[in-house]
Parts: structure tokens; sequence; C-alpha cells
């Protein structure tokens, strides 16, 4: 029965690069959120009658786009 050796410092430094990626692309996604909320108030300051809620999806939608 032959088995391989565990090289735990090969998987710990595998587990550390998957976990920097998924950190990195939760941060993308903040601040895209983060961008699309200032730039709906933005215009809800700009224009009273304006749905916060319409333009906060519009310019979300927008900033999901332009990582594409």
């Amino acid at each position: 029965m032959s088995e391989e050796p565990i090289n735990r410092k090969d998987d710990v430094e595998q587990d550390i690069r998957d976990t920097a990626d998924h950190v990195e692309e939760g941060l993308d996604e903040t601040g895209d959120t983060i961008k699309a909320g200032a730039k709906a108030m933005g215009n809800k300051i700009k224009d009273p009658n304006v749905d916060l809620g319409t333009e906060y999806r519009e310019k979300k939608l927008k900033e999901e786009v332009k990582d594409i």
C-alpha cells in the first residue's frame, strides 16, 4: 500500500491563496456596493423625487458591469 507523503506546508499555502482570492472578491463586491450607494445618494440629493432604491439598483448594475 503506497501512500503519498502529506505535505502540509503546500496545503496551507494553497489554502492561504484560496482565502486571499475569496477576500479580494468580497472586497470588490463591497466596493461596488459602496460606490453604487454613494452615487444613488448623490442623485437623490440632486433630485429629491428620485427613488433611492431604483437609483441604487441602477448604479449597482453599472458597477458590476464595469468589473466584467
